[in-house]
């Protein structure tokens, strides 16, 4: 019996310390409880209220901000502090938020009191040029008319780009939209930043002449008003002065109906204010695509689309209008024609009408670009992004083009026939676009023009050709200006 109970004890003993290990290993190793780094406010970050100032510190350290959950606009602590300017008074929602890990974590929402307005910011630059002041709108429309006229721009819509990302040049910049940059307050055009202005009515294939409407803002109540063919809306609008960035909300501007249409802009209500006058402004919409691949996709666009707007109610001067003509050598024969030919040096071109003004400013035809020299040809169209420009003109050398004077002809191996009356060359049979070609140029149809002119280079800076052989061309897709070649006697 007593022998029992010994082993009995024993065993108990033992299953004791079997039971027990385990329990004692976990006491030496607890499971660490999961951090929480959800900023809190008055133990992560606090804030003091100067007037329509909320001031905001912080013990955060690394990428932490304010976010105002109301606009949602959002300012960064630097230094352990931020300040966020609140015009209204009332209870203003904000957050405190911190990145860590690639992971958000955002406070709990708290309200700051704002005791009352202070709207004086809207009685001076950028706001006041947009919205009128307190308690105040303004009316703003595209710089064109039904008629067609602009009264302040050269035309209602400009670019901003490049063509190829290898081409940097100074005055092109495609991510303007990203670029921190200062806007002068003095009606100055930012010439910097476009490298296509056309003008209008020289270009009306951007989009039909007609009124597209209005937009008004409010600066008051941050409201934004349309008035679009008929259709009233409303929505908001937010404006940060320092990215010159533009929010709309509720509302699209009034602008051409056909890029809305082909979805050309993702987000019409992402705004970027190229300048901003008391009667002028020119808003940046970033364009996603252009056309379409040969596979039916739609073709990336590294462009900003610029719409130029002018105040509804300003007294603008009346803008010069200008009628364009055609430069046709109407003196030229049939037998000026005769010869062998081949092309010059400077084998192609884009030349402008002559154009007058209404109020006495005249601008003869001319060659856009100042060309001397194949090089400068070259150097150009590289730099506006064709490529294999220089093998292309000198295996174009070798074309001859014969103009016999029983009216038969053979251009650079085709065989065809013409007659020439006051300038203009009529060929029998339509041209199949390699006679007479170039770089982004080719000659289609049946008529061709020689071109009477003897400058070149912007219309401000126009300098005396040195050419000798004879230009001929035919119109530039509608605008007014020729797509042209030039071709020497041999």
């Amino acid at each position: 019996m007593k022998k029992i109970t010994f082993m009995t004890s024993v065993f108990a003993i033992l299953m004791s310390i079997v039971v027990l290990a385990p329990s004692c290993k976990k006491k030496d190793d607890p499971t660490p409880p999961p951090v929480n780094n959800t900023p809190v406010l008055n133990t992560d970050f606090s804030y003091t209220v100067v007037q329509n100032t909320i001031n905001f510190t912080t013990t955060l350290t690394g990428n932490v901000w304010i976010n105002n959950e109301t606009s949602d606009v959002t300012v960064n602590f630097v230094d352990g502090a931020c300040s966020v300017f609140v015009p209204k008074a009332g209870d203003h929602p904000f957050t405190c938020q911190i990145l860590i890990s690639g992971q958000v974590y955002k406070s709990e929402v708290f309200n700051v009191a704002i005791a009352q307005d202070d709207l004086s910011y809207l009685e001076k630059g950028y706001w006041k040029a947009l919205s009128g002041g307190i308690d105040k709108t303004k009316t703003w429309r595209m710089d064109m008319n039904s008629s067609g006229k602009c009264v302040y721009f050269d035309g209602p819509l400009y670019y901003s780009g490049y063509e190829k990302d290898a081409v940097r040049l100074p005055y092109w910049a495609w991510d303007v939209l990203e670029l921190p940059y200062v806007i002068p307050e003095t009606g100055d055009e930012m010439t910097s930043f476009f490298n296509w202005s056309p003008d209008y009515p020289g270009n009306t294939w951007i989009m039909s002449a007609q009124d597209y409407g209005t937009i008004t803002f409010s600066g008051t109540d941050l409201k934004a008003s349309t008035s679009k063919f008929g259709a009233a809306a409303t929505g908001s609008f937010t404006f940060d002065t320092t990215t010159m960035k533009m929010m709309l909300t509720g509302v699209t501007l009034p602008t051409d109906t056909s890029r809305i249409n082909e979805g050309q802009v993702e987000n019409w209500g992402d705004i970027r204010v190229f300048s901003l006058t008391d009667s002028s402004m020119q808003l940046g919409l970033k364009r996603v695509y252009e056309g379409l691949n040969e596979d039916g996709t739609k073709k990336e666009s590294k462009w900003v689309l610029v719409y130029n707007f002018v105040c509804a109610d300003y007294n603008y001067p009346v803008p010069e209008s200008f009628t364009y003509s055609e430069p046709i050598k109407t003196s030229f024969t049939q037998a000026d024609l005769v010869g062998t030919w081949k092309y010059d040096d400077v084998p192609m071109g884009w030349i402008g009408y002559t154009k007058i003004g209404d109020q006495g400013t005249n601008y003869p035809a001319h060659l856009f670009e100042a060309w001397y020299t194949r090089a400068d040809v070259v150097t150009t169209l590289t730099g506006w992004g064709a490529g294999a420009v220089d093998s292309t003109f000198t295996a174009n050398d070798a074309y001859t083009f014969v103009f016999n004077g029983d009216g038969s002809c053979n251009l650079a191996g085709i065989d065809n026939s013409y007659s020439v009356s006051n300038g203009v060359i009529t060929f029998g049979n339509e041209l199949a676009g390699t006679e007479f070609t170039g770089i982004w140029i080719s000659m289609t149809g049946t008529e061709m023009v020689a071109i009477d002119f003897n400058k070149m280079g912007p219309e401000t800076e126009m300098v005396d050709t040195p050419f000798t052989g004879l230009w001929i061309g035919q119109n530039n897709d509608g605008k007014s200006e020729y797509r042209a070649v030039q071709l020497v006697k041999q």
